[in-house]
């Protein structure tokens, strides 16, 4: 199978593919970040011709009926709800022309297209629609649908949009998503074992976070437990440990938080900058919040493990995304935080290959690992 990558990162969909294809041909792949370069480049064999930079210089036409599979998704930033929601007319959305017109020159048969959830929602749905339009024009049948990774045996609740294109009408109709699969790890399934003492928070460090305002005066919180059905909770919830963290934006220190009993008398809401999924503490009984790419110093989800608070390390953040314990480091904690967060989910990628795959035989009830 000859697959072709871009906005390639770290190299998520060479991951899924490997699982999926025995014979499988890196025709090229673009990635404009230093340190994803390095990190890709250590995990896969790629000659530096056929690894591009920059879309904006990049001539598609020379791999003209070359690729099977073409595979990336534009920068998120300006898609993102919890962004300035400049959608297409933002400096990184405007990339997905770049990659529309990489389609064109190309021409592969197939092609899979990844973003935020927030595009469906950008200009009242106009740019989806738009985008849709586009490929069409280029000859493509389009499914696109909202896959969530906890969806798919892992413990992360991460939203994505996912397009997938034909030029085989046929295909396309005998293509669908994989049916969701029910969901039997949990967060402290993917846990390491003896985290080095540097991931802890100190004392010190979780007194300098609480946020008193959340407290009443006896130095005790006013909470309202969530139950199983983990359906979202209120402003100023905690969440059961057994149910499933809701994927919100980030406002105030109202925002609903995730702790066992045995702590509440010490820990309230994180007082620390940034979305939902930095501020608050989750339970390793649960799910792991959506990964962002805002890792390095404390902005890493915090997890409760053995009554103390602990960010995720790196290697866990690779395991939420599905990637195998043998993927090399190369890079500092920070970047590969960022890298993590930056990535699409191995394992959807690899739903998306075994459906391709059944599919294109006819099998429309798709492929059998996921039964």
């Amino acid at each position: 199978m000859r697959i072709a990558t871009l906005f390639s990162g770290i190299g998520s969909p060479e991951q899924g593919a490997k699982r999926v294809y025995d014979n499988l041909d890196l025709v090229f792949a673009c990635e404009w970040d230093k340190y994803a370069r390095e990190s890709f480049k250590a995990n896969y064999e790629i000659e530096d011709k056929h690894f591009h930079i920059d879309i904006n210089d990049m001539d598609g036409t020379k791999y003209n009926g070359k690729v099977d599979i073409l595979i990336g998704g534009s920068p998120c930033q300006d898609f993102s709800l919890a962004g300035l929601r400049a959608g297409v007319d933002g400096q990184k959305g405007i990339l997905i022309y770049q990659y529309i017109r990489i389609i064109k020159e190309v021409q592969p048969p197939i092609f899979i297209y990844e973003n935020v959830k927030g595009m469906l929602s950008d200009k009242k749905g106009k740019t989806i629609k738009e985008f849709v339009e586009a490929f069409r024009d280029l000859g493509y049948f389009c499914h696109y649908e909202v896959l969530n990774t906890k969806d798919y045996r892992v413990p992360q609740n991460r939203e994505r949009i996912f397009l997938v294109g034909f030029k085989d009408k046929e295909h396309y109709y005998n293509f669908s998503f994989a049916p969701k699969i029910k969901l039997e790890k949990r967060l402290k399934d993917i846990l390491e074992d003896n985290v080095d003492e540097k991931y802890y928070l100190s004392n010190k460090m979780i007194d300098g976070f609480i946020n008193h305002k959340n407290k009443h005066t006896d130095n005790t919180l006013k909470i309202n437990i969530v139950g199983h059905s983990g359906t979202g909770g209120q402003r100023g919830d905690v969440l059961g440990i057994d149910g499933i963290s809701s994927c919100l934006s980030a406002t105030d220190f109202k925002q609903p938080k995730q702790i066992q009993e045995p702590i509440l008398q010490q820990v309230g809401t994180l007082d620390i900058k940034g979305n939902d999924s930095i501020k608050r503490v989750y339970s390793s009984e649960g799910l792991s919040p959506c990964l962002t790419t805002m890792g390095g110093g404390n902005r890493e989800p915090k997890i409760q493990e053995n009554y103390r608070i602990r960010k995720l390390t790196p290697r866990e953040c690779f395991r939420l995304q599905d990637f195998p314990e043998d993927f090399k480091f190369v890079v500092s904690n920070s970047q590969l935080y960022k890298q993590a967060g930056n990535s699409i989910s191995a394992n959807i990628m690899e739903m998306i290959f075994e459906q391709i795959e059944a599919s294109r035989y006819g099998n429309t009830n798709g492929g059998l690992f996921w039964y």
